[in-house]
């Protein structure tokens, strides 16, 4: 498409998130037609199943979209953009490197350990409180907070190998590949382009990248989830490395989630955000990251080329 390759940085963020839209927009229609006409079920009908979760069924729709979200909206927008702007669509999104085993090992392992910060940040996210004059928004945003949480559980619920296997597929790999196709691989290049830096790159797409998810009280470690998966790319020069520590944080969550029976969200009673035990793991975490971002950061030198291992 020579007119989108023509236009400016700006213009080519735009077309990518009407592409989304748009992507989202169908593969619904395509949904809803597969349950209308091969389920028999009406449009109203389904939305009232979708709404309850408490039946295995709805549960099973509730995938189905999701699934088809994952692919309309994350997967197949930045595919055709890769395609409609450059010859070479895997060196645009920067899937032509290959990342080295120690690169891999290194980023698996700030990943790994960033679970005490992130779960600091969330409980402070969860203490935000608006101005009274927004209370009414406020309580909003508490509730649909409440209700997503209640669909991410009943969402994972299973007791069956198969069933892990299936959460897992749908949390973790579909995001991983999506998500960081989308963000990372092609807003980031973009809107890096259009600023002129890498870190205005990083940080605007890291918060697009969370306020798509709608959560109000999960915004900050999300943004902070997101700033590292960019700065991974932008350190390394290769896609698969979010791809990969994306794919290790959704997994985890799902994983506990199966063997606890409970998420990874913060109590939300406990408002001791500097005097817990949580504090103190959640700076020494921060150390461990910061040492082990800071030997990735280092190295970026050598990881300059697009076509050799990192």
């Amino acid at each position: 498409m020579k007119f989108l390759r023509d236009s400016t940085p700006f213009t080519q963020v735009l077309f990518t998130l009407i592409m989304v839209l748009m992507g989202g927009i169908l593969v619904s229609i395509i949904g809803f037609l597969v349950c209308r006409i091969g389920l028999g079920i009406s449009f109203d009908a389904l939305a009232g199943m979708l709404a309850n979760v408490s039946e295995p069924a709805n549960v099973s729709l509730l995938k189905f979209f999701q699934v088809l979200q994952s692919l309309g909206m994350f997967i197949l927008p930045p595919v055709f953009i890769a395609y409609s702007l450059n010859d070479k669509p895997f060196q645009f999104l920067r899937l032509s490197a290959r990342p080295a085993w120690m690169m891999l090992g290194v980023a698996c392992g700030v990943i790994l350990v960033s679970g005490p910060v992130i779960e600091w940040v969330s409980l402070l996210n969860q203490q935000l409180i608006l101005p009274s004059w927004m209370s009414s928004l406020e309580s909003w945003m508490r509730t649909s907070e409440d209700q997503a949480t209640e669909i991410t559980k009943a969402f994972l619920t299973t007791k069956s190998i198969g069933g892990l296997l299936g959460n897992l597929f749908i949390v973790a790999v579909l995001p991983a590949i999506g998500e960081e196709l989308l963000f990372r691989g092609v807003l980031q290049n973009l809107i890096k382009k259009m600023t002129g830096s890498s870190h205005w790159g990083i940080w605007i797409t890291a918060i697009l990248f969370s306020a798509l998810h709608l959560q109000f009280f999960g915004f900050l470690p999300r943004m902070l989830l997101g700033a590292l998966f960019g700065y991974l790319l932008e350190w390394t020069g290769t896609l698969w490395l979010p791809m990969i520590a994306h794919f290790i944080n959704n997994a985890a969550g799902v994983i506990i989630f199966f063997v606890t029976g409970e998420g990874l969200e913060p109590d939300k009673a406990d408002t001791s955000i500097f005097h817990n035990s949580l504090f103190f793991w959640a700076v020494a975490s921060g150390i461990v990251i910061w040492m082990l971002l800071r030997f990735i950061y280092l190295r970026r030198s050598q990881n300059a080329t697009t076509d050799q291992p990192v």
